[in-house]
């Protein structure tokens, strides 16, 4: 799982112009649609076609929204900004989804009144011929777009391509209905306006909530954190592997931390080169910028693997607790450190209180002192070489 597929690895400079090019590409191709679209039409009077055309004008906004975006998360980190603009493609796709919405909204407003003053529209062959050829160029579009979207990591390019596939489907309904009336005399050209109108607006919807997770800070795919969690694991020196947090500052840029069990007796001038070298080749593969924290453990003697033992018990007793790790005794001063993940929404200080005092009992005299992490990334593929 060293390499995530479907994409090709460009320099940032390649990257941007390929995406611009490509909703370059979209904006010709939609304006030429919309115009066409727009004129045939007014002329024969279905609304269908006319949501049709602006649904059109809304994609060749959203390419070049697209393309401003792609220039402002181009420029370089600075003083103020020094992990770079990237995520102005967030702001992009944003954008995006909020033109398709209220493009979507016009259009079914456009159409409820068509509905309710009974308009009738007027198809001919030329109507049936713009509706044929709008679908052959988004077909070709929509395939290209997305195509591209995936091989640069580009999610308003991937959305401006999915907007150019529903297309396709709200084309056949135009076509459909222009069919009906021309053939069957019956008209449902306002009502598929409605019904086009409608999956606009859907689209929009989910733009808008896809993007908001990302800006928000949503989990790391577990493609990603299970390669980081298997690359660091297969490095003999470390016991396990824990508390890998990403944040994302942009397509395919991540910069986190995660922590490491070591082995006590082990200096940091024998590990240091070891982890300084894991961390360029997760940078190399992954294309993720990570900080190294560790725990210095040693789990050979009968007090650690009583402790081990207390809480194992406790995770499996507690469905809460998703794993713990760092178990420290410091016999000096009487402590026993340790962490233990929980999952979201559990009485946490409760259960704290609980495996402490598991702890204490199982080592009495001594003070357990417990630190409550969150799961930031799936654990499950998390590992602990040292305790197996």
């Amino acid at each position: 799982m060293e390499e995530r597929p479907n994409v090709i690895r460009l320099s940032d400079r390649e990257r941007n112009k390929k995406i611009s090019m490509v909703s370059g590409v979209g904006v010709g191709a939609n304006i030429m649609l919309s115009v066409i679209k727009a004129t045939v039409g007014v002329w024969s009077g279905s609304a269908a076609l006319i949501s049709d055309a602006v649904n059109n004008l809304t994609d060749s906004a959203s390419s070049l929204v697209t393309i401003i975006g792609t220039k402002l998360a181009s420029k370089q980190p600075d003083e103020e900004h020094p992990f770079g603009h990237k995520r102005g493609e967030y702001l992009t796709s944003l954008v995006i989804g909020i033109i398709i919405l209220v493009t979507g909204l016009q259009s079914l407003f456009h159409s409820a009144e068509n509905i309710y003053y009974g308009t009738r529209p007027e198809f001919t062959t030329l109507t049936l011929g713009v509706i044929g050829f709008s679908i052959l160029v988004k077909v070709f579009l929509s395939s290209y777009t997305i195509k591209v979207g995936k091989e640069t990591c580009s999610g308003a390019l991937v959305a401006s391509g999915q907007d150019a596939r529903n297309d396709i489907y709200l084309s056949i309904g135009t076509l459909i209905s222009s069919l009906l009336y021309m053939f069957g005399h019956i008209n449902v050209d306002a009502w598929m306006g409605v019904i086009i109108s409608l999956f606009v607006t859907r689209v929009g919807v989910l733009v808008l909530m896809e993007i908001s997770g990302k800006l928000l800070g949503e989990r790391i795919p577990d493609s990603l954190a299970a390669g980081i969690y298997q690359k660091v694991n297969s490095a003999p020196f470390i016991l396990g592997s824990y508390d890998l947090v990403l944040n994302n500052y942009g397509p395919g840029k991540y910069i986190g931390s995660i922590n490491v069990e070591l082995d006590k007796d082990t200096t940091v001038g024998e590990v240091y080169p070891l982890l300084h070298h894991l961390q360029d080749e997760i940078k190399r593969i992954y294309h993720v910028y990570i900080v190294f924290g560790f725990y210095a453990v040693h789990y050979e003697d009968s007090q650690s693997k009583a402790v081990v033992r207390a809480l194992n018990a406790f995770k499996e007793n507690h469905k809460e607790c998703l794993n713990f790790h760092g178990v420290d005794i410091f016999r000096k001063n009487k402590c026993v450190y340790t962490d233990i993940t929980l999952v979201h929404g559990c009485n946490r200080e409760k259960l704290k209180q609980e495996a402490e005092t598991l702890i204490e009992k199982t080592l009495p005299g001594y003070h357990a002192h417990i630190t409550i992490d969150t799961e930031f990334s799936n654990s499950r593929f998390t590992k602990s070489k040292g305790r197996e």
